[in-house]
């Protein structure tokens, strides 16, 4: 099963919005890719999504967050997640990608600039969410 760290705007834009995030979010809770996360990203996710802005435009948001967030919890390769050098100019960014060492991670996903520009981390391809879709979830 392939293992993949999800950056937060993927599991946000999974939750509010249809689309290729959509679609990795659909695969992870059918179980067809596993997530590695870290408590810091989870804790992340709940923060963002609960943000006045978006539950105001997205009122189930909060609700199909917390469907996911116990999903997330009960079937993700949980991490230490701690970064231990500065990679990006974003410092949430390095919990990301911490989430690769020592968990034979086969992809990270983002939409985030700063993360796509890397290209790779430690020989982990980072990937948008079309690319991703197009590279492993197209049948």
């Amino acid at each position: 099963m392939l293992r993949v760290v999800f950056d937060t705007n993927i599991l946000v834009s999974g939750i509010i919005a249809s689309g290729y995030s959509a679609l990795i979010i659909d695969a992870a809770l059918r179980e067809e890719i596993k997530l590695v996360s870290s408590a810091h990203m989870l804790e992340e996710f709940s923060e963002v999504i609960t943000r006045r802005h978006i539950a105001k435009k997205y009122p189930k948001a909060a609700e199909n967050a917390d469907i996911l967030l116990d999903f997330l919890r009960a079937f993700s390769i949980l991490t230490a997640g701690v970064p231990t050098e500065a990679i990006s100019i974003d410092r949430d960014d390095d919990y990301v990608l911490a989430c690769v060492i020592g968990e034979n991670v086969d992809a990270i996903v983002s939409g985030d600039p700063h993360l796509l520009s890397l290209k790779s981390y430690k020989g982990t391809p980072i990937l948008s969410p079309k690319d991703f879709v197009i590279q492993y979830l197209s049948h």
